[in-house]
């Protein structure tokens, strides 16, 4: 007989015999018990004791037959459970001993590390899901707030204020992106003068991302590096002496080229902005929507030179935000909301 249907049998005997005990009990007599805690002052009638006791003993064996009963049934779950422990201590033996002899594997063996592996790969799939939220919901690497950009609009952006001078004959800039929609042109920071709006610039393009310095024909472009959703850390770097010019996605080189606006010296005087592109007018003016950025933005940071490549990976690091630039640095310089845009933990 197979375990559901012992203990089926058993469970219906016990409680056929504890409704029958209720049955019986409806009728017992219990005279003696007293109302609300007052005592009575008349004199107590005589009863009849051997009644009394004829309902005791019928209680008390009822009672008594119930936890037999009881007993049985917990021996029986006991012998049952037992039988199947020894066989599944079985199976796993055999199972065992399948595995050591893998030059002639059984058929239950082979079945048994089917299931292991489906059941490995259904963990491993749960796993990635949690890990998928998990980079979509929380902010990256140690920050503890980011710049929420709600939608694209010509009036949300901010405005930075460097601790320095923007004449720069190098720099590094780094920055970490979540963007909820990337179109030809999406502005992640700008800076530019009234001569020329367009002296660095780093904005995404799709899934790619594009760096100018000195003017929009100087770019470099590393494909296919943005998932839109998911935080991604940028780096882009530029030398005046060399010319070299680099974009680094996730602490690795993406793309890198030379001779690109070589001796050109980043002036002062400009503007600063993230999420908008400066368009030779005045903060707040003249901008096109179609270029701003709608997402999540934190860590940005500017250096006035160039960062090794393993100083590059430590700002995507553990400690992305405890490490600032000595140009704009997170959490230090003045970075103003405009338009909607606001700090989100």
């Amino acid at each position: 007989m197979n375990l559901p249907a012992i203990l089926f049998c058993a469970f219906w005997a016990v409680v056929s015999a504890e409704n029958s005990d209720d049955y019986d009990l409806m009728y017992v007599n219990l005279d003696n018990e007293i109302d609300n805690g007052i005592h009575s002052t008349e004199e107590p009638t005589p009863c009849n004791c051997r009644q009394d006791h004829n309902y005791w003993d019928k209680l008390f064996t009822m009672l008594e037959n119930s936890q037999m009963r009881e007993g049985m049934l917990l021996q029986a779950m006991d012998d049952v459970l037992g039988g199947e422990l020894q066989r599944l201590r079985a199976e796993l033996g055999r199972l065992a001993g399948s595995l050591a002899r893998p030059s002639a594997p059984a058929a239950p063996a082979e079945a048994g590390l089917a299931r292991a592996l489906d059941e490995l790969r259904q963990t491993r799939a749960a796993l990635r899901e949690v890990q998928d939220w998990a980079a979509r919901h929380r902010l990256p690497a140690g920050c503890e707030t980011a710049i929420l950009f709600p939608m694209r609009s010509k009036k949300i952006f901010g405005s930075v204020h460097p601790v320095t001078s923007m004449k720069l004959e190098s720099f590094s800039a780094c920055l970490w992106v979540k963007a909820t929609d990337v179109f030809n042109k999406t502005i992640l920071f700008s800076y530019g003068t009234k001569r020329n709006p367009y002296e660095i610039q780093l904005y995404l393009s799709y899934q790619s991302t594009v760096l100018v310095v000195g003017g929009e024909e100087n770019k470099l472009v590393a494909d296919t590096v943005i998932s839109v959703g998911r935080w991604t850390h940028l780096c882009g770097t530029w030398a005046s002496e060399t010319g070299r010019m680099s974009l680094w996605v996730n602490g690795e080189l993406a793309a890198t080229a030379v001779k690109m606006v070589s001796g050109h010296v980043v002036p002062e005087g400009g503007i600063l902005q993230i999420g908008q592109e400066k368009n030779g007018c005045c903060v707040g003016g003249g901008f096109d929507e179609t270029l701003a950025f709608s997402g999540r933005l934190t860590g940005f940071n500017i250096w006035g030179h160039v960062l090794s490549h393993e100083e590059i990976r430590e700002t995507g690091g553990a400690e992305s935000c405890h490490i600032r630039g000595n140009v704009v640095g997170w959490g230090v310089t003045e970075i103003q909301p405009h338009g909607g845009a606001q700090y989100v933990l």
